[in-house]
């Protein structure tokens, strides 16, 4: 089904009473009842739902150039990409539509009557899954789509199906495939003529466990099809935008991260690795603000760094397709041996930075029985490598030739939580 998120209901969303009638003990609340999760777990079960993962910027700007997504018939062309990469949105050729976040989107023909009925029917977008769908798990899929300006036609006919290796069988691309059901469908009548704001499509099912590629389009017939017509024209077609494609589980529990201790100056990563979808449901607000359905958010997405200075506690409010959830993390500042610390931060040393396949971490003041591990993670706050940490003569190297161009942070982790943090450079 389609439509706008719930709206907040103060009846159903407990935090609000908690924080606004027992503010001594709110914290203690949300400790008992909200469930901690894994950070590394599948959220986002659709691969590149951004459209943003290309394998080249070579024209021409068809789907063999999209990671993890094809058309029905994968050998064949099916749909177009538009990307900043290809310099071809905004742009003349496929009217003037950004992204809804991002850099790229995807643009296919839904229907096409007519002349047009005999060249080239329907598009239908392949996208192969993370990971096979969970047996009798309730998913929320949702993604967003706008109708391309000189489409004369708006439409209704516009669906999610997912499938196992029969797709497989499927010997061609553009020929009308009305005879899969789709497990998520704009509502009948709900035509989308906007081509200028992305809407939602977002619906929920329950898996059977062989779910193992998603396929969006058109899989109803043209008699059935509801349009209607926005520009004069002696054609019948309608070509689609889409972006920002998710599946999710529907009780995914809200994830704020693990309560945490840190040192006066340094950052920490709080929640869930960002990803499409999941940025979307979450807010975040910082205590001790009364949350409220019009509290502004400190920031919409899945997770993201602090750098608080003092004791602070964080509260993540996610909605997925209208369920509600809560979660809170607590970053404790640590007050003990700041000034040794402080020492000991001002004293690291990262060289060469910027960096090529060696980085060097280097102090004056002996740190060998301090620290003991390193971590390395992208912009993103992605965890992409963690090691055991070597000092020999107050320094230690680590090897950084797998590393691709750009900024990343280095964290030593030491003994009773505390961490040093270094931005760093890869640039060859």
């Amino acid at each position: 089904m389609k439509g706008s998120l719930k709206n907040y209901s103060l009846q159903s969303d407990s935090i609000y009473f908690f924080i606004k009638n027992k503010k001594v003990t709110y914290i203690f609340l949300f400790f008992t009842l909200f469930i901690s999760v894994s950070n590394s777990q599948i959220i986002n079960y659709v691969n590149n739902g951004g459209f943003e993962d290309l394998r080249d910027c070579i024209t021409p700007q068809n789907n063999n150039k999209l990671k993890y997504w094809s058309s029905i018939d994968t050998t064949k062309f099916s749909y177009y990409i538009l990307n900043k990469c290809f310099n071809n949105m905004p742009g003349p050729s496929m009217d003037f539509q950004y992204p809804k976040s991002g850099n790229g989107f995807i643009a296919g023909t839904f229907l096409c009557g007519g002349l047009c009925d005999t060249i080239h029917n329907r598009s239908y977008f392949r996208n192969k899954l993370k990971k096979s769908l969970i047996t009798n798990q309730e998913y929320c899929v949702r993604f967003f789509v706008n109708l391309r300006n000189s489409s004369p036609y708006g439409i209704d006919a516009i669906g999610a199906y997912f499938g196992n290796t029969s797709l497989d069988t499927i010997k061609y691309c553009d020929t009308k495939i009305t005879y899969l059901t789709p497990q998520v469908q704009n509502i009948s009548g709900n035509v989308i003529t906007d081509t200028l704001n992305w809407t939602p499509i977002y619906g929920t099912f329950i898996a059977t466990g062989s779910e193992k590629f998603l396929v969006i389009g058109n899989f109803i017939s043209d008699n059935n099809i509801i349009k209607t017509q926005v520009l004069p024209s002696n054609s019948i077609w309608s070509d689609i935008y889409i972006d920002n494609v998710s599946c999710i589980e529907l009780n995914l529990p809200a994830y704020a991260g693990r309560d945490t201790s840190i040192f006066l100056g340094d950052s920490v990563f709080l929640g869930r690795q960002p990803d499409v979808g999941i940025d979307e449901a979450c807010k975040w607000y910082k205590l001790p603000t009364i949350i409220t359905p019009t509290t502004p958010a400190i920031d919409t997405v899945a997770g993201f760094w602090v750098n608080p200075i003092t004791t602070s506690t964080y509260v993540v409010r996610q909605e997925i397709c209208g369920l509600v959830k809560w979660d809170t993390v607590v970053v404790y500042m640590d007050a003990v041996g700041i000034e040794k610390f402080n020492l000991i931060k001002n004293d690291l040393k990262l060289f060469p930075n910027p960096a090529q396949d060696i980085l060097q971490i280097q102090f004056t003041v002996d740190v060998e029985n301090e620290f003991k591990t390193i971590c390395i993670y992208n912009k993103l706050g992605q965890l992409l490598r963690e090691e055991d940490l070597i000092f020999k003569n107050k320094t230690a190297s680590i090897k950084t030739e797998e590393l691709e161009n750009g900024v990343y942070v280095l964290k030593l982790h030491g003994k009773s939580l505390q961490t040093v943090s270094r931005r760093f450079i890869i640039n060859r």
